[in-house]
């Protein structure tokens, strides 16, 4: 997942212009010093390093595909799969159904699993529901993830993100202590010398003792990210 994309929890569905006439692919390459999803660390609480490609069809339809590194178990590394297709619902509200595949290479195979995405935007908000019947694979239950998430630039060059999310599982234990928990996300994001500089908050309500050696603890993130 595209690292904004995915500090948003909008579970990597990008919204592919729909009047465009002609198949567009892009890339992007991002670094950072923490991989943030959902308001749990990836990578312990490391770096790491990004990238993906899309392909828009120019009919509303699109396809692709981010990497990163991770460190979950005995899992290094995550590759995520995607399509779905955006349209315009009436002036100014946008509809986006996708479907993404979390794959985790190697002894952690079964933890791969599916989530189905449905995204509303209106003008520089947005809202979205996530459903996986197998939440992060291995016979887990299901979870349902609610975002609202909101984006606007405040300057010539300058940009400021704004994310809360809830997760619910029907199995307790599986995220935390409880059967669900909130996130939250505020950041900035700085377009110069064809790089974007972006820095986060994160944070969550999971009680410390719920959360494995402080991964779902509030913390800055800064990263670096280019598109190609």
């Amino acid at each position: 997942m595209k690292t904004w994309k995915k500090m948003l929890g909008v579970a990597v569905v990008a919204a592919a212009p729909v009047a465009a006439s002609a198949v567009e692919v892009s890339g992007n390459v991002a670094i950072a010093t923490d991989y943030v999803f959902r308001g749990y660390s990836q990578t312990d609480e490391r770096g790491a390093i990004q990238g993906g490609f899309d392909v828009d069809f120019g009919n509303g339809f699109y396809v692709g595909t981010w990497a990163s590194n991770v460190s979950l178990g005995t899992a290094t590394s995550e590759m995520d799969f995607y399509g779905g297709y955006a349209f315009d619902v009436a002036e100014g509200v946008s509809l986006d159904l996708g479907v993404v595949q979390f794959i985790y290479p190697g002894e952690e195979t079964a933890a791969n699993y599916v989530e189905y995405v449905a995204t509303v935007s209106v003008a520089d908000f947005s809202a979205g529901l996530v459903y996986s019947s197998d939440y992060f694979g291995d016979g887990n239950g299901s979870a349902t993830v609610l975002n609202l998430d909101y984006s606007t630039s405040v300057a010539e060059d300058v940009s400021v993100d704004v994310h809360l999310g809830m997760t619910t599982t029907d199995e307790d234990g599986l995220v935390d202590d409880d059967d669900g928990y909130i996130d939250y996300m505020i950041g900035a994001n700085y377009d110069v010398a064809n790089v974007t500089l972006s820095l986060a908050y994160y944070g969550t309500d999971v009680d410390n003792d719920d959360a494995a050696e402080g991964a779902a603890d509030d913390r800055i993130v800064f990263s670096i990210s280019k598109s190609l």
